[in-house]
């Protein structure tokens, strides 16, 4: 009998991996992986110090690499909804740039290494953050406005791994003008990945970037070919009539990009030559579109 997988959707689950486990840890490529799909968005963003969300950071070294795109460290933002992750990443980031910052003080002739190249304000922003909370997306929005760039290393993957959402019709986010109201209010459950995509969509400017590492070719269900499943995330045209805006026109898929790993063709095996089927991962940049978004009060 099969086992069931991870509850990888789940905080718990990652809370327990993270303590039992805290060193870094790279989920599919290296952390450099994404480098030019950030370098080509950050050279389309409109502002001057472009920010970056990155979401589901737990203890990759992607947190810390993506000091090297930015000027500043506040240009960035790891969230990940495991506490134990966020509170790793900062020390993680506290500790090394400290130690790089009394280095150079040393070199430059500060004996007792003090500098204030490692003040807390140069430090990037960490959070605990549920993606699929409406709440939580909105305090964020409040608290910090808009992100440039979306950075999603395999976090979607996670999300795919869920349950469906439980969500009020008509949605508390539409689009501006919002169409005409529905006089009836009722429930649904919706695929986690649709839910992503709308919440990311209110968080990020039209032309904003959302980059994504998936080991999926399919990852997204709101880009065709469209699923025809439920549990695969088809989204049925009465979910659509009752309030629920198509992420299809949120996000527009630039360019997707295979990356081969692994896989040889064939090698010696026993009795002859094996064959390793070649495995491929997927880059995914998509641009937020120039459909604004809008909050409705939030339905009891």
């Amino acid at each position: 009998m099969a086992k069931d997988p991870p509850p990888f959707a789940q905080p718990d689950y990652w809370d327990e991996r993270f303590t039992k486990n805290p060193s870094a840890f790279e989920w599919l490529l290296p952390a450099n992986c994404l480098d030019g799909p950030i370098t080509e968005a950050l050279s389309h963003a409109s502002s001057p110090r472009p920010r970056l969300l990155h979401i589901g950071c737990g203890t990759s070294a992607l947190s810390l690499h993506l000091r090297s795109h930015v000027e500043n460290p506040r240009q960035i933002h790891n969230t990940d909804f495991s506490r134990v992750a966020v509170e790793l990443g900062a020390r993680w980031e506290r500790d090394v740039f400290s130690a790089t910052a009394r280095e150079k003080a040393i070199n430059a002739g500060k004996k007792d290494g003090s500098s204030e190249e490692h003040d807390c304000t140069d430090r990037m922003q960490w959070s605990t953050l549920d993606l699929l909370s409406l709440p939580s997306i909105r305090a964020l929005a409040e608290e910090e406005g808009c992100y440039d760039i979306v950075v999603d290393k395999s976090t979607c993957d996670a999300i795919s791994c869920g349950d469906d959402v439980p969500v009020a019709l008509p949605h508390p986010l539409q689009p501006s003008p919002p169409p005409p109201s529905s006089s009836s209010s009722s429930t649904a459950k919706i695929h986690p990945l649709h839910i992503l995509a709308l919440h990311l969509a209110a968080l990020v400017p039209p032309g904003g970037r959302w980059i994504a590492l998936s080991y999926s070719g399919q990852r997204f269900p709101f880009f065709e070919p469209f699923p025809v499943r439920a549990d695969e995330g088809s989204l049925d045209a009465e979910l659509l009539e009752r309030g629920f805006v198509h992420p299809g026109r949120l996000w527009r898929l630039e360019r997707k990009e295979m990356v081969e790993v692994g896989g040889e063709g064939a090698k010696p095996g026993g009795g002859g030559l094996v064959h390793e089927p070649r495995t491929a991962h997927w880059i995914y940049v998509m641009v937020r579109s120039e459909l604004e978004l809008v909050g409705m009060p939030l339905q009891g």
